[in-house]
């Protein structure tokens, strides 16, 4: 089973195996580090649930689910 960063709890970390999206999208997330053997860590939810705050190469990002969905993680 493929685990996708939406998944991850506050406080829990992963590695980051790869994009499943296309275009513009999937450029803007690897140009803030999201790639393949990068560690990035769930820090806070909304309070609504989306988006969540995900810490990666010492940077604080804020992503909506329909765009975590598409991290996938080990």
């Amino acid at each position: 089973m493929t685990r996708t960063l939406d998944q991850l709890l506050p406080g829990e970390s992963a590695i980051v195996t790869g994009l499943d999206m296309e275009s513009a999208a999937r450029q803007r997330l690897v140009s803030l580090g999201f790639v393949p053997g990068q560690s990035v860590t769930a820090l806070l939810r909304s309070c609504f649930g989306d988006p969540t705050a995900y810490r990666i190469m010492d940077t604080v990002i804020a992503l909506r689910r329909s765009d975590a969905c598409c991290v996938r993680i080990r």
